[in-house]
């Protein structure tokens, strides 16, 4: 499913129209009939064809799939999201809040896309970052590896809709996901921070982000601690080595 798609079938819960199972399953059937009822107020748009959500009225519902599939506690902490974060890669595979994907689809950059909660998004002076991170390496009963850093881009402007990263600074390269045999599904997790004033420097590795740490599932939560960045948005998907 597109990332599009997904944002039209966004759009069709708020406005009362019919869902599909992949919503039902993602957001929970509850949520879905708080935001039939919330999202008619809200008409302004980021394009022609896509009605901007606010994002107050799913934000309960990401946090649910992040808390259900453990992103948290074992990557982030609890936090407001105030932006919805999408991702579809080149194989047209989207990032959907525990999509399950295949290794073969994901192995070049997605493209990345912002709905902001609030207007004032694009005027802010702020940067922001992405990474994308591993939270089960080797395996998620085993993480002596993590977190493992497949990606990380800093001093990214805000722009609602698909992001242009070509004046964004690259710091740890985009390595797509290669899960191990025989360890099971993996939490590919996406986050996007907001920057605070500390000058961005590059990890000293992608195993564990490059600290050193004996306990496991260190990286992206130490690395916005150690930079003062400020959690705005996050996404995941599971992948898993077809040698099970």
């Amino acid at each position: 499913m597109s990332a599009v798609l997904f944002r039209r079938q966004l759009c069709a819960a708020g406005a009362g129209l019919r869902t599909t199972p992949f919503l039902q399953q993602s957001l929970g059937r509850h949520h879905l009939q708080q935001q039939r009822q919330i999202l008619p107020r809200f008409t302004p748009s980021i394009s022609p064809r896509i009605h901007r959500m606010p994002l107050v009225t799913i934000n309960q519902s990401i946090i649910e799939k992040l808390k259900s599939d453990g992103v948290i506690p074992d990557v982030i902490d609890e936090f407001q999201p105030s932006v919805f974060l999408e991702a579809e890669f080149p194989s047209g595979e989207a990032i959907q809040l525990g999509n399950t994907l295949k290794v073969k689809d994901t192995q070049d950059q997605p493209k990345i896309t912002i709905t902001p909660g609030a207007a004032s998004f694009e005027s802010e002076d702020a940067k922001y970052t992405l990474c994308l991170t591993d939270p089960d390496a080797t395996s998620r009963d085993n993480p002596k590896w993590s977190e493992f850093c497949h990606w990380l881009v800093t001093d990214i402007k805000p722009k609602s809709g698909t992001l242009n990263l070509d004046d964004a600074k690259e710091l740890i390269e985009f390595m797509g996901p290669a899960p191990p045999e025989k360890t099971g599904k993996h939490r590919y997790v996406l986050l996007f921070f907001k920057n605070g004033k500390e000058h961005l420097k590059a990890p000293e590795g992608r195993k564990k982000w490059g600290f050193d740490k004996e306990e496991p599932r260190v990286g992206a939560r130490y690395y916005a601690k150690k930079y003062d960045l400020s959690l705005v948005g996050a996404n995941f998907f599971f992948c898993q080595n077809e040698e099970q």
